[in-house]
């Protein structure tokens, strides 16, 4: 490896940490929004997975049995919890360090491993 190639990887590193940082700071004040398939129930979490609000339309509390509420509730805090982990996932995957995307290496970073061992 040469030293350009060095220096290429060391700037991908700091860009990455970079934009790792930006959108951890980010994170937090995120909000990711997720609605049942019916519309009975709404829901928000922080990029932080943080729950912040639940909302039950009036229309579920006549027409929904307590425990089906409770299934599309955590249902759906479940799909708005997806999203911020798709937001993360987007970073991750759109940031490469050396050519190698940092979500394909967290995500199995033996299979990157076995690139650079010799052939047997």
């Amino acid at each position: 490896m040469n030293v350009e190639s060095l220096r290429r990887i060391c700037d991908d590193m700091v860009a990455a940490m970079t934009r790792a940082v930006e959108f951890a700071e980010r994170a937090p004040h995120t909000e990711y929004e997720a609605t049942s398939p019916g519309g009975e129930v709404t829901v928000r979490v922080s990029g932080a997975k943080e729950l912040l609000e639940i909302q039950i339309d009036r229309r579920a509390k006549r027409t929904v049995d307590n425990l089906t509420l409770g299934e599309l509730v955590t249902q759906t805090i479940r799909s708005a919890e997806l999203l911020a982990d798709d937001a993360r996932a987007q970073l991750l995957d759109g940031t490469s360090i050396g050519g190698f995307a940092v979500g394909d290496v967290l995500r199995d970073p033996g299979e990157l491993l076995s690139r650079f061992q010799p052939s047997r």
